[in-house]
């Protein structure tokens, strides 16, 4: 797939929640398997939802433009959901998580405000130890 398409690729699944996408391979017929990670809602005590990074696999049908025409897949399976709960409940347990618009210095991650207004946990450092 050339650079530019997919770029492109890449920019259209974001508007579908989508990042981190890598090209697996490509099919014939225009359609393409990726792997990627999805952003999707994990439900922790006390409030708004967060949207965690969860791997997925997918394939995408494009059009001759290089347009997603569909995407099948892509969809966290509910024990990776499961996992990401827990995984947000143990970085607030251990104080390893910023709220958005708090200070992340010394804390491996924060949760910020996408385009569209969700809370999204993002890493924001590696600790050792």
């Amino acid at each position: 797939m050339p650079r530019i398409k997919e770029k492109a690729l890449k920019a259209e699944l974001a508007k579908h929640g989508f990042e981190s996408v890598a090209v697996k391979r490509e099919l014939p017929a225009g359609r393409v398997e990726l792997e990627a990670n999805k952003l999707h809602p994990v439900h922790v005590e006390g409030g708004e939802s967060i949207y965690a990074p969860i791997p997925v696999s997918l394939s995408v049908e494009l059009d001759p433009r290089g347009r997603v025409k569909s995407i099948d897949g892509g969809t966290p399976d509910p024990a990776a959901v499961a996992d990401a709960t827990r995984y947000v409940k143990t970085l607030r347990d251990s104080g390893q998580l910023a709220a958005a618009g708090e200070p992340a210095s010394g804390l491996t991650h924060q949760i910020e405000r996408d385009a569209q207004g969700r809370q999204v946990l993002r890493r924001k450092r590696f600790s050792i130890g």
